[in-house]
């Protein structure tokens, strides 16, 4: 397994660094650390400015090393283009990465059209599954996984989520918010799931609320869930004129990390 995780050698940028390699050592996976050099996309090969960014990847790794204990297999690469969702996009796929790590935080004006537009961007655009980290995050393990769904494609979408379950035996708490009562049949649609993907660690809830973000938030704290598991859809015209999209509203206001 590969995890990439992209860097700016910021400060936030670490707090994903330490968080993937963390995963990867619980699951043996392999760490790419890449860094788009954007700024100078557009400009002939410059020896100093490659120079500054190998020394900043030497004193990085030696960061990593001295934290962690035992075998690590990592690896960086710098590229130099333009859009980086799109470089992260397309590395990830040439490199037959499994899974993205990236720092997100709650930002206000310039740096959240800076940090937002970035983060956003890979996490709507990304045909791999990515993690974003918040600035105070830390991982200790994964054991609980509140997956936030509207149910139209649970069977799909679970055909994703329950092998990085499996990963880490964690069990998996459907979340399905809805605005008004309506009958479900729980207890068939969890019997379903465990039979179709052969595992006993799921279960199934529903919070009657008006306010999707809030009812993720109370159930993430009530289970004291590891991660929340969303799914990117389609955004409407009236979600990017609003910013109603509830994956994206996670992403930047969650204390937990979302996958």
């Amino acid at each position: 397994m590969k995890i990439l995780i992209p860097t700016d050698f910021s400060k936030l940028s670490k707090v994903a660094i330490t968080y993937g390699v963390k995963i990867a050592k619980k699951i043996n996976a392999e760490i790419i650390l890449l860094y788009v050099d954007w700024a100078n996309a557009a400009r002939s090969m410059n020896d100093d400015i490659d120079a500054g960014i190998e020394l900043q990847f030497l004193k990085l790794l030696d960061e990593i090393k001295k934290t962690n204990s035992g075998k690590l297999k990592i690896s960086y690469k710098s590229v130099k283009s333009y859009p980086i969702n799109e470089v992260i996009e397309h590395f990830a796929k040439q490199n037959k990465v499994n899974l993205i790590v990236m720092g997100t935080k709650g930002a206000t004006g310039l740096n959240k059209i800076l940090l937002g537009s970035n983060a956003a961007a890979v996490l709507s655009n990304s045909s791999i599954p990515v993690i974003m980290v918040p600035e105070f995050a830390r991982f200790k393990n994964i054991k609980h996984i509140v997956y936030a769904s509207n149910i139209r494609k649970i069977n799909s979408e679970m055909k994703t989520l329950i092998p990085f379950a499996k990963l880490f035996d964690a069990t998996v708490h459907i979340l399905y918010v809805i605005s008004a009562e309506k009958k479900i049949e729980q207890k068939q649609i969890i019997k379903d799931l465990i039979k179709k993907f052969n595992y006993s660690k799921i279960t199934f809830h529903i919070a009657i609320c008006e306010n999707i973000v809030e009812s993720i938030n109370d159930f993430v704290a009530d289970t004291r869930a590891d991660v929340i598991a969303m799914f990117t859809h389609n955004v409407t015209f009236i979600e990017k004129f609003t910013g109603k999209s509830v994956t994206r509203q996670m992403a930047f206001h969650s204390k937990t990390p979302l996958l």
